[in-house]
């Protein structure tokens, strides 16, 4: 029952996630509303193009099969337990979400949000702000009518300036928090807040009132999305220098004064070795070195009955050493295990240059510990970094050397559903490495059952049945060949010839990790296997292995420090 509520809010929150860093067009015009975001907001995000969240939603499967019985049990039984209005009211709210989630062509009528809609979050001090465009003010007010009706918890009409709000006051024993909404110019304003903040704080979330720095009227998002190439349909970012400012100061920006606002003496008491000349220049330092997270996506709707995104996800470093060492790990990846078109079912691939990882991770460990820091706390943590010192885990990593990377992928399986044994396999394990002849070589005198292993001339393959014989109990007849740089272990005709594509592959340095999946495919595989060994299939996970989306991700390092790219393609639903 719980588990149901809990898989939809899941994929609820991850496209809720996929709207406010959502995907846009490079060309997408100016988003008004900036100038009421501060500009020292330690979290921003905005989707600046329009997108139909419905159609998304849709594309994902959402529909009338996720809000079933279990789900509606499992409502029931938490109104049970929901003995208070204020507990009542935010569970109607859930509630209702959650049936407009079930019927993504009638989104927006069920509630008020447009049907191309645009946002913005951001948080003003310590408070989370939500604006997003309406297209029914009447259906998006009446959510919050209906749960007041069905919970007896009731708003306070307020007004800032000119600005006309509800508020819903939550507490728990000495604590309360404000919830506030708000709907001006078609755009819904949604916040968290304390009524221990400032005014000005509060006539800021509201619309009320321009923080005097801003974003309109600073050139923070104009500099960021030079910098780092943002896309500007669709953007985001994390702030290590405004989230690092409550840690070392009490009034440094809006953060650090609502944290002082909320815990007081606590704060000083718990923060006092932080609070002073030497860390606040430290983590200033530090800060500026790892400026945050940065965050965009593309969207490509060129093929109407096809939905494709790329994503990326930055996180940057001013120090160029350190860049340079990191790039220094890379190995090698399959070009296959990197593409949603090629991978298979399942696969994944880590690239790695053995040779550099001691040496690099020594120069790294040293630039984390050398630093001569005047911040007390800091250099605390630094000592104990040197009784750890983690070189020595790697050092036999010296013996795989030359060894560049190794990557697994399972393009199909099938089991036997009378004996449980693998009845099928189609897959494929590669061993890349600068001379993969040499390299297997040296690995027999680790593992003695090779020692007697002869290897195939480069164009021949030699059956692994004839030399391992629980393979051939299996029921499956893996090949081994080998190239100048790649050892190759195969079954089934996918994987022959994406082992034929990689031995012709030169072992250029392009990445850290990869990582793929065809969603449909690896659920279905998984729900066979469940059906196997006797384990009940329960309905919520049937429902993934009828999905079409197919995902890719791959992590590198640029020259701006460690990225991390995201690819994703599914068939969009017919209407």
């Amino acid at each position: 029952m719980r588990k149901t509520l809990i898989a939809v809010a899941v994929i609820a929150a991850g496209a809720l996630a996929y709207y406010k860093f959502g995907p846009g067009m490079a060309s997408a015009p100016e988003l008004a509303g900036l100038e009421y975001v501060p500009a020292d907001t330690a979290l921003f995000s905005a989707q600046v193009t329009p997108i139909d969240l419905g159609s998304y939603l849709s594309s994902l499967g959402m529909g009338p099969q996720y809000y079933d019985a279990n789900m509606q049990k499992a409502f029931a039984d938490m109104a049970v337990e929901a003995t208070e209005p204020q507990h009542k009211f935010g569970l109607a709210l859930l509630q209702t979400y959650m049936k407009a989630l079930a019927d993504p062509a009638a989104l927006s009528a069920n509630t008020g949000i447009k049907a191309q809609m645009r946002s913005l979050a951001y948080m003003v001090g310590l408070s989370p702000v939500l604006r997003m465009e309406l297209g029914d003010e009447a259906a998006f007010w009446r959510l919050f009518d209906d749960a007041e009706k069905s919970s007896g918890f009731s708003h306070v009409a307020q007004q800032i300036n000119t600005v006309k709000y509800r508020q819903y006051r939550f507490a728990h024993e000495e604590l309360s928090m404000d919830f506030l909404v708000s709907v001006q110019n078609g755009w819904a304003t949604i916040a968290f807040t304390s009524e221990k903040f400032e005014k000005q704080h509060l006539a800021i979330m509201m619309l009320a009132e321009k923080p005097e720095q801003n974003l309109a009227n600073t050139s923070t998002i104009k500099d960021l999305q030079k910098k780092y190439q943002l896309e500007k349909g669709a953007y985001g970012y994390l702030s290590t220098a405004q989230f690092s400012k409550f840690l070392t100061s009490k009034d440094g920006n809006r953060l650090a004064k609502d944290v002082e606002a909320v815990f007081g003496a606590e704060t000083t008491v718990a923060l006092a070795a932080w609070r002073n000349p030497a860390c606040e220049a430290d983590v200033a330092a530090i800060s500026a070195s790892w400026p945050g997270m940065f965050i965009d996506n593309k969207f490509d709707l060129s093929n109407s009955a096809l939905l494709k995104v790329t994503g990326r996800m930055l996180i940057p470093t001013e120090n160029q050493e350190t860049v340079k060492l990191l790039a220094a790990l890379r190995g090698f990846l399959p070009a296959h295990t990197m593409s949603v078109q090629n991978s298979g079912m399942f696969s994944t691939a880590v690239g790695l240059d053995v040779a550099q990882l001691a040496p690099t991770l020594g120069k790294l460990w040293t630039g984390l510990t050398e630093p001569a820091y005047s911040c007390q706390p800091l250099a605390e943590m630094q000592a104990q970094m040197k009784q750890s010192n983690p070189l020595a885990a790697v050092a036999m990593a010296g013996m795989a050397s030359g060894l560049q990377g190794l990557s697994v992928t399972i393009n199909d399986a099938e089991l036997d559903l009378t004996t449980s044994n693998l009845k099928s396999a189609d897959a494929l394990v590669t061993v890349s490495a600068d001379n993969a002849r040499t390299f297997f070589e040296g690995i027999k005198a680790f593992y003695p059952p090779l020692a007697t292993v002869a290897l195939p001339a480069a164009g021949a393959e030699l059956d692994l049945a004839t030399i391992i014989p629980e393979m051939a109990v299996l029921g499956i007849q893996p090949k081994l060949a080998l190239s100048d740089s790649h050892l190759l272990i195969y079954v089934g005709p996918t994987a022959t010839t994406q082992s034929a594509a990689v031995a012709k592959e030169s072992l250029t340095k392009n990445g850290l990790l990869s990582f793929s999946m065809d969603y449909g495919r690896f659920f279905k595989a998984l729900e066979v296997a469940m059906k196997a060994s006797g384990t009940e299939v329960p309905p919520d996970f049937q429902q993934f292995s009828g999905s079409t989306m197919k995902m890719a991700l791959k992590m590198d390092v640029n020259q701006q420090g460690i990225v991390m790219n995201s690819e994703l393609e599914m068939a969009l639903a017919t209407k």
